[in-house]
């Protein structure tokens, strides 16, 4: 039978007060707390991705050593610079040696003498020289280039492997010297397509009559092996880079994981066990000490059982990490993110992965509605966590603005955080709960228990009502007899008014009585005391 909803909603409300301090320390310990301390996220990431390393700044660069590279890339093409991916004459003599045997202009079909001489068409005959058919250039702009085989030696960049695709002889094209002048650095397509300079308006490929599909194709083939060079050596640095940072990034999110556990678990029980102690007091048979020695033993006892479940969360955590590390290198080929939205994809990872794994493949004692709805409160808390983290820098300079709270700013700021976010994260979840509560499937029968449980207490106040009943018609019976006395004392109050009435009387001739005698006694001593007066007068005459 499922349970009231007066006994749902008390027991909705008492887990929303024990899940604020369960969220908060959660939140404290985790997130603003364990993660803080643990990881030092970057902007971009901890893998440089083509996206960000194409940035004009360097600050969503990973690696001290991607920001050299970085910035080598930046460098103004000039001489200096070219010179870096430039063979020794030994060696381009040599390639161009190979390229004449082979008797043909690559870019114009014309014949190539043994003595490295070319004749034009316009009669004039002019030296062989092997030119960059992707210019170097071109190549040096070129960030996958850059960033997939550039190299840090010794605090220096390295371009040898750059300098090799460059001067690979699939990217070496053996051509006439006016032709070779005039392309410079130019993109070869781009090159072809212009007008000739101080010419007719004719364009470059007719003017120096180049054929168009011989130098096509040696344009793909060159673009196409710088490109696939590059391409496969980002790949792989990539690669690599990935696994180590998504490695260490899981072993340190699964040790978080646990120890986040653990450590709520500890505080959580040390700070229930002290509340118990305050509020009981100490046993009478025990002292402080051996009270609180068993106590802490109490604790310590959860958090070792708690150690099978922390593993199980360190296992997760570990993927948790990884998937995290994949996902901001994935989204960084897009867009650059800040390092509170990559901390706030590692932390949310986790949290989506659970809540999605809730809801999709519900545990077996759970219905599906149940599940969606545990899953919901995961996700509620991953977002209310996320907008955590994000504001955190934001409040953090905020108090930092405050003078007596600027040395502490950096302490406080996340402890707030965690308590602000805690208590939010268990409010939305016992909203949840009451929504799913109301509208559940089973509110009709939960209703039905409502309305027996009221007719139950119907039933007993009507009883009461029958009970209070007798005994008020008892009481009117007592009334009745209570009258019949009432009136008899009347009777006799009634005899005894008129002996009453007839004593006034009496007493009213009394007191007339009394006051004629009163008057007649005034008159009297009045007399007296005229004649004693009369006496006296008579006296003093002698």
């Amino acid at each position: 039978m499922t349970k009231p909803m007066t006994a749902l909603k008390e027991e909705r409300l008492q887990k929303l007060f024990d899940d604020c301090q369960q969220q908060v320390l959660s939140q404290i310990i985790g997130p603003f707390g364990l993660s803080m301390a643990m990881f030092e996220d970057k902007n971009g990431g901890n893998v440089t991705t083509l996206h960000n390393f194409s940035r004009d700044d360097d600050q969503f660069v990973a690696t001290q050593n991607d920001r050299q590279v970085h910035a080598h890339s930046q460098e103004e093409y000039n001489k200096k610079t070219r010179d870096k991916y430039e063979l020794t004459q030994t060696e381009w003599d040599a390639k161009r040696d190979t390229k004449i045997a082979a008797g043909i202009d690559e870019y114009t079909g014309h014949t190539v003498e043994r003595n490295g001489t070319i004749d034009l068409p316009n009669g004039n005959n002019v030296a062989a020289e092997l030119d960059h058919v992707v210019a170097i250039k071109a190549v040096h702009g070129k960030k996958n280039v850059q960033l997939g085989l550039a190299k840090v030696v010794d605090g220096e960049v390295d371009v040898g492997a750059i300098k090799k695709i460059v001067n690979d002889d699939n990217n070496l094209a053996l051509t006439n010297k006016p032709l070779n002048a005039s392309k410079w650095s130019h993109d070869l397509k781009e090159w072809e397509d212009k007008p000739k300079s101080g010419g007719n308006g004719e364009s470059n490929a007719d003017y120096f009559d180049v054929d168009t599909e011989r130098s096509e194709a040696k344009y793909e083939t060159a673009t196409e092996h710088i490109e696939r060079s590059a391409n496969n050596a980002l790949l792989k640095k990539q690669s690599f880079e990935l696994l180590q940072t998504g490695a260490k990034q899981a072993a340190m999110m699964g040790m978080r994981q646990a120890l986040g556990m653990l450590l709520t678990e500890l505080v959580n029980g040390l700070f229930n066990e002290f509340k118990v102690l305050i509020k009981q007091g100490i046993d009478a048979s025990k002292t402080l000490f051996e009270d609180i020695r068993m106590r802490l033993s109490k604790v310590f006892d959860s958090v070792i059982k708690k150690v099978p479940d922390a593993l199980s969360q360190m296992f997760q955590g570990g993927i948790s990490g990884f998937m995290s590390n994949l996902l901001t290198f994935l989204l960084n080929g897009f867009f650059s993110t800040a390092k509170r939205f990559v901390t706030v994809i590692r932390d949310g990872m986790l949290g989506l992965f659970r809540a999605f794994k809730m809801i999709l493949f519900p545990p077996e004692h759970m219905t599906g509605d149940q599940a969606l709805q545990e899953g919901l409160k995961i996700l509620t808390t991953v977002i209310v966590t996320s907008v955590g983290i994000l504001l955190n820098e934001t409040v953090a300079t905020f108090m930092a603005t405050v003078p007596f709270l600027k040395p502490f700013a950096d302490l406080i700021t996340p402890v707030l955080i965690g308590i602000m976010t805690g208590l939010l994260s268990a409010f939305l979840a016992y909203q949840i709960d009451c929504l799913f509560d109301r509208y559940r499937h089973s509110h009709n029968e939960r209703f039905m228990d409502e309305l027996m449980a009221d007719a139950k207490r119907r039933d007993v106040f009507a009883n009461e009502l029958v009970t209070l009943s007798e005994s008020s018609l008892g009481n009117i019976e007592n009334y009745s007899k209570s009258i019949s006395l009432y009136q008899s004392i009347g009777v006799t109050l009634g005899t005894a008014g008129v002996a009453s009435a007839a004593a006034l009387a009496s007493l009213n001739n009394s007191v007339r009585d009394t006051d004629v005698q009163v008057a007649k006694s005034l008159a009297m001593i009045d007399f007296i005391h005229e004649s004693q007066m009369e006496i006296e007068d008579f006296l003093n005459t002698f």
